[in-house]
């Protein structure tokens, strides 16, 4: 499916319009059917059939797409292009953060391909995240400072990208005053939906009891070798679907898994063999495995042929006995990165050896 050329009749019409109400007065029926379908074309402003999760955003259910481009460790130029190159394709989500300092290349790369697609703000949708461990006016000014570099009203979800590392009743207080600063950048509408990102059972459980708005999402780093791990060390996995938070995959192909593992997910015999059933790629497996398990994705490149690669999961289902072998392996494992802060160590409750410099 292409969904880069989803009804690009009703969009334009779409465009057109003041509203998304036919105007039953008009004289064409072919018209008023062209409209009628646009109803339809667009749900939550993605095309409608866009492969999308449900969660709870800061005023009602919002849909995100389950695929992403992701842009961790990219300059601005790289970031740029890949957006552009990732939105030609039928990419509809782009994941971005403070501390990547590409900010100003996703936004550039957004407008370029908005203007080259015809699509309207509503009809793509953006994550950033800021620092963790900031206090409120530090977590105000990345918000904006965000936005600005952006250049956008508002983005579709914010994350505090790690909590407060401090271990003690002090960290627990930081934790909970830096989310009730991203409500308050919710409630002045510039995030639809908030949420976190390396955050274990403790972590969550001080957002909680301070939360008035929902907890949309936890991402974290997931993929084939962690679905029988503790649930520690998979950041309560389980905890976080219990409370309604969307669990995300981050490294949904252990990118930054010491070799041989980083490879395991893409040209390992076990996904290369189950690709072969359905002429897909070993990483096309890995990434199925995900996404039919209704947790979202973001695998980032620069090169589109792998982009495309990427995307083109959609097509196909795997077996429950694949699933269920998929789910057994015990490799690769979950990796710990040389940045900070590093993923291994996120749940240890243990002083960690690193100093946040932001």
């Amino acid at each position: 499916i292409n969904l880069a050329q989803v009804a690009p009749p009703c969009r334009e019409t779409y465009q057109q319009q003041p509203s998304r109400s036919a105007d039953l007065s008009m004289s064409s029926m072919s018209t008023v059917r062209l409209l009628a379908s646009c109803l339809c074309v667009f749900v939550d402003g993605l095309p409608a059939g866009y492969p999308s999760v449900s969660m709870k955003g800061a005023h009602g259910s919002i849909r995100m797409p389950l695929i992403g481009l992701g842009t961790w460790q990219y300059n601005s130029s790289v970031a740029e292009q890949a957006v552009v190159d990732a939105f030609r394709l039928g990419y509809r989500h782009v994941d971005t953060a403070y501390v990547y300092r590409n900010q100003e290349g996703v936004g550039a790369g957004i407008a370029i391909a908005s203007k080259a697609g015809h699509l309207n703000r509503q009809e793509f949708f953006v994550t950033s995240k800021v620092p963790g461990g900031l206090d409120a006016n530090a977590t105000w000014a990345a918000l904006e400072e965000s936005l600005k570099q952006l250049g956008l009203d508002y983005v579709d979800l914010m994350l505090i990208h790690w909590p407060s590392p401090d271990i003690t009743a002090k960290g627990a207080d930081a934790r909970k005053q830096q989310w009730l600063t991203l409500e308050q950048f919710a409630k002045q509408g510039k995030a639809r939906a908030i949420g976190v990102s390396h955050h274990c059972r403790k972590h969550l459980e001080d957002v909680l009891s301070v939360a008035t708005l929902p907890v949309s999402l936890n991402q974290n780093q997931y993929h084939v070798g962690m679905a029988h791990d503790s649930q520690p060390r998979l950041h309560d996995k389980i905890f976080d679907e219990e409370q309604g938070v969307v669990y995300m995959s981050y490294s949904s192909l252990c990118g930054p898994c010491s070799p041989p593992d980083n490879k395991i997910l893409i040209t390992g015999e076990l996904v290369s063999r189950i690709g072969k059933r359905y002429n897909k790629t070993g990483a096309q497996v890995s990434l199925r495995w995900l996404v039919q398990q209704g947790i979202p994705v973001v695998p980032k490149s620069s090169q589109v042929s792998h982009l495309r690669e990427n995307f083109d999961i959609f097509n196909f289902n795997l077996s429950a006995s694949e699933m269920q072998i998929l789910s057994s392996q015990s490799t690769p494992a979950e990796t710990g990165t040389k940045q900070h802060p590093d993923d291994a160590q996120d749940c240890s409750f243990e002083e960690p050896a690193w100093t946040l410099a932001v």
